[in-house]
């Protein structure tokens, strides 16, 4: 049985139905199911003790730690030594992508495996950028400070009719978008050996200003939901917006007819702000499937059979080295002209340390109230986020007793 989250289910449909294609001996049941984070959990753990796990399912890699704990997933790392996929190992995937599947207490094992390689780059509107009048398109060394510029000079040009950037802290609550800056800085979003978060510390201090001070200036006002026109590059009224690869089918279906592009996201102090992630697929360590599961897993992960698949019907870009050098995901049809970027915000993504429990969703909704009191009701930086820093520690703290 094959098992995965419902957006996705037409295309573990698509991978069920090439796999038995090729194998017409071999049957792959699959299921949708509507729930998520600890729901998701939740329905595993229940169908372990009902002897109704699945054999293969998705995973995502912030639920590794605690899958991994309650003994649901398989650790893959002897299968793989153990030539289980094929010519595909472990040292094949790209190490910052792989290494998120491997629990925080067993850092040798590995509960998953990479689907995509997915990463963000800055999109941007040549269109907009020749009604303002601005010659400099974004460039593979820009910094943020280049970035910010070029924006607010886009912004000031239109009158604000066009926003230079969307802003890049959304509504306060993307981790991922803000985590690679804080890191960028010198901080970090949480240490697992202390369990904490360190979003008041000075370092972090420095990205909350550099992030906040976008609004109104670089990019529109405050918005607090996150798909608020505001924010959104395929209303076709923002110059520049960092976004995921994951959007250029929607970009090209709203901007049909613009003339835009994509260009990795800068840096700042030479270091990489971009942000990466991925699903993956586990096995369940109770199925009475294994040897079954595992010959599904090696046609998936076979570049010429379910990679193949995966990169056509599901956009995904191999998270191993000869699926980023030469895999077909580079074969989309312009725009953007630039989709080779992508290789490299693979490489240079930032992989955020995985929290436990619900840290992720504490942190966010912590972050968000935090940028709300800075930008309206005009909270210092240091007191809000030194606040949102203890509200994160204490909620951290409660789920480890």
């Amino acid at each position: 049985m094959l098992t995965t989250i419902n957006p996705l289910l037409p295309q573990y449909e698509e991978y069920a139905d090439a796999y038995m294609d090729t194998f017409p001996d071999r049957t792959v049941e699959v299921r949708g199911v509507s729930a998520e984070g600890a729901e998701y959990i939740q329905m595993l753990s229940t169908g372990r003790l009902s002897g109704e796990i699945p054999d293969v399912f998705f995973t995502g890699t912030a639920w590794i730690n605690e899958l991994s704990n309650e003994g649901i997933t398989l650790d893959l790392s002897e299968g793989l030594s153990d030539g289980k996929l094929g010519e595909t190992d472990a040292d094949d995937f790209l190490s910052q992508f792989v290494d998120q599947y491997r629990p925080t207490d067993s850092p040798q094992e590995i509960h998953g495996l990479p689907v995509s390689a997915d990463s963000v780059a800055l999109f941007y509107n040549a269109d907009l950028f020749e009604q303002a009048g601005v010659e400099e398109l974004p460039q593979p060394d820009w910094t943020w400070d280049d970035m910010y510029r070029i924006a607010e000079e886009i912004q000031d040009a239109t009158g604000g009719s066009v926003l230079g950037l969307a802003a890049p802290m959304s509504d306060g609550s993307p981790t991922g978008t803000y985590g690679p800056v804080v890191e960028a800085f010198g901080g970090y979003l949480y240490d697992p050996e202390t369990n904490t978060t360190g979003i008041g510390q000075p370092e972090a201090l420095e990205a909350w200003e550099l992030l906040l001070s976008a609004y109104g200036t670089t990019s529109g006002d405050y918005a607090a939901t996150p798909k608020d026109p505001v924010y959104d590059f395929q209303t076709g009224n923002i110059a520049m917006a960092i976004g995921s690869r994951a959007t250029i089918p929607a970009t090209q279906e709203s901007l049909e007819g613009v003339e835009w592009d994509v260009q990795v996201v800068p840096t700042i102090n030479g270091n990489s702000t971009t942000n990466g992630g991925s699903y993956g697929m586990s096995m369940a360590a109770d199925s009475e499937n294994l040897e079954a599961a595992w010959a599904f897993l090696e046609w998936f992960y076979d570049p010429e059979a379910g990679m193949e698949v995966a990169q056509q019907v599901g956009g995904a870009i191999p998270a191993t080295e000869e699926g980023i050098d030469s895999g077909s995901w580079r074969e989309v049809e312009p725009p953007p002209a630039n989709i080779e970027i992508f290789a490299q915000t693979a490489r240079d993504a930032v992989l955020l340390q995985p929290m436990p429990g619900s840290g992720a969703a504490t942190l966010a909704e912590a972050t968000k109230y935090a940028a709300q009191q800075v930008l309206l009701e005009g909270r210092s930086i240091e007191d809000a986020f030194g606040e949102a820093e203890q509200t994160v520690n204490e909620a951290l703290a409660a789920e480890a007793d």
